[in-house]
């Protein structure tokens, strides 16, 4: 309790201090974590928690809820984790699976990280056999498989089984079986190590995700989309429900007493625990948002696309409730618009990861339409006939799709365009690898650069007085551009953005977007620590926050 006030306590400070010093201010606390995924016990006793979209490993006091960093970015991007138990000759050995890059590292105490393998697409769930023998698994729609791999990297992986569902986190026991669950096919399976024999244990499960076995061989399901923790008897399939947390949870750890489960939750992006005699569940630490993006305003409310979910954010208080449930099957959205179609305001959302463009009503969270099959679509805006204007990253065009889904390329030849802002008839679009501002007019798809050299361009804005704000990611500036003249000068220097992906992904990985708020302020969510920023235009540039950085960073280190 005492950390989370210090924490409340050194925000309100800093919110003051910039506010008063440079006219910026806190709006949604920064996190520890970009989102929370596989889950493991080291040998030091501290738990360890992979993070993808934060390239990050973290170390965990469970007792206190302290985060420090155990393997930074790049090598550190995992989606699960574990490591080889005592007695085996790599004991203490901690090894993760990098899931959008297809590597799977290891690292031994005192060591540096080290590739095992890779060329593994989809490379999910990584765990040890009592023994120390080492098993990876690929969840991929193509790419279903059980690995055993050598952890010593002299031999290559072996393919040991392959199926119709992805085998998730997954736990091996000492009577030589692998269970784990099947989010694809909703159920809970026991694979035969040797014989590779598969038995379907319990169906009726949603998305479930990861399985535990506790000392007396009792296995725990995790079920993602329903955010249950759910006592399954192998024997029996006896089901008992044992907790209920909010959907989003993603994995599961026993602590070395095996009387206590901790649970990764994505959309609550922190961790918490359940005392298995009591049930008794208690948060160990979470942030706010996951990975902030794009942002867009519309009625007074912040709408922030958070990468696995749309959330709203509370332009007075900061308070963050979801529009959309999180799912496992979702829509995972990169960026988020306002638009107008058939008369009414409705919300836009982009995700490169899923290729989907979705126009949602911003009352009920539900999807109107939604358009499939574009190339790393990074943003969307709708023309003054109610047609989608899409920036298609990967294909390096700008489509519009018209009502009945038809199709034309308004501009191509960009490098990588990632951000869309209309002023009437003329788009406006940023290429993040071009370091550029491109004018097009919609009507006769006529093109002009207004702004060149900068070093990485990503969210832009169209303001209430004409003019452009335009975040530069890796220059870590928000500029004010004269969509005329091209004239720009520093709105915000030092901004906390610019979060870098390990390659060979995109720059743009967690987009930066901004938006104009209700009262003119600027909205600036933050990649680097999962906040918001709320920036009013000073006299000069606008510091974000050295001053934020030197007090978060004791925290969450």
């Amino acid at each position: 309790m005492m950390k989370h006030v210090l924490l409340a306590a050194l925000l309100c400070l800093t919110a003051a201090q910039a506010e008063a010093a440079y006219r910026a201010r806190v709006l949604v606390a920064p996190g520890p974590f970009h989102g929370v995924h596989g889950l493991a016990f080291g040998p030091d006793g501290a738990l360890y928690a992979a993070d993808i979209m934060g390239a990050t490993i973290h170390k965990v006091d469970v007792a206190t809820g302290r985060v420090r960093t155990a393997v930074a970015s790049p090598e550190g991007m995992a989606d699960d984790v574990a490591f080889a138990p005592a007695g085996t000759p790599f004991a203490g050995t901690m090894v993760w699976t990098a899931v959008t890059v297809g590597k799977l590292y290891a690292k031994a105490p005192g060591g540096k990280a080290r590739v095992l393998a890779e060329n593994l697409p989809n490379i999910n769930t990584v765990g040890f056999a009592p023994d120390g023998t080492l098993y990876v698994t690929q969840t991929g729609p193509a790419n279903k498989v059980l690995w055993r791999a050598d952890l010593s990297g002299k031999v290559p992986p072996e393919k040991l089984w392959e199926a119709t569902g992805g085998l998730n986190g997954f736990v091996i026991a000492a009577d030589g079986f692998l269970y784990g669950p099947q989010a694809d096919l909703g159920q809970v399976v026991r694979l035969d190590l040797k014989s590779m024999e598969i038995q379907i244990l319990a169906t009726g499960f949603d998305w479930p995700t990861a399985v535990e076995m506790d000392k007396a061989g009792v296995l725990y399901v995790l079920d993602f989309n329903a955010g249950t923790v759910t006592q399954l008897n192998k024997d029996t399939a006896e089901k008992t429900i044992i907790a209920t947390l909010k959907p989003g949870v993603d994995n599961m750890a026993m602590n070395p007493a095996g009387d206590k489960l901790y649970i990764s939750s994505i959309g609550d992006n922190g961790i918490y625990e359940i005392e298995l005699a009591t049930r008794k569940l208690r948060e160990i630490v979470r942030g706010r948002l996951t990975a902030p993006g794009g942002v867009t305003v519309l009625n007074g409310a912040i709408y922030i696309a958070d990468m696995f979910t749309l959330r709203k954010v509370d332009a007075t208080t900061g308070a963050v409730s979801d529009v959309m449930p999180i799912s496992g099957a979702g829509a995972y959205p990169a960026t988020a618009q306002r638009g107008r179609m058939n008369d009414k305001d409705v919300l836009l959302t982009a995700s490169w990861f899923t290729g989907r463009v979705q126009v949602i009503d911003p009352a009920s969270g539900s999807i109107l339409r939604e358009e499939k099959d574009f190339i790393a679509p990074h943003d969307v805006v709708t023309d003054d006939a109610g047609a989608l204007v899409v920036a298609e990253a990967g294909a390096k065009r700008i489509t519009r799709v018209m009502a009945d889904g038809a199709r034309e390329i308004i501009a191509e030849g960009f490098l990588y365009p990632v951000g869309l802002a209309r002023i009437g008839g003329t788009l406006y679009v940023t290429d993040a690898e071009g370091g550029t501002v491109t004018a097009v007019d919609l009507g006769t798809k006529s093109r002009k650069i207004i702004a060149d050299k900068l070093l990485r361009p990503e969210g832009i804005a169209a303001l209430a007085d004409g003019s452009l704000a335009v975040v530069d990611s890796a220059a870590q500036i928000v500029w004010n551009v004269n969509p005329v003249t091209g004239a720009r000068n520093e709105i915000a220097t030092r901004a906390d953005v610019g979060l870098t992906p390990p390659a060979p992904l995109a720059q743009s990985w967690i987009f930066n977007g901004i938006a104009e708020g209700p009262d003119g302020a600027l909205v600036l969510p933050s990649d680097m620590h999962a906040g918001v920023f709320v920036l009013r235009p000073a006299d000069g540039p606008t510091s974000t926050l050295d001053a934020l950085r030197r007090l978060t960073s004791g925290l969450f280190r």
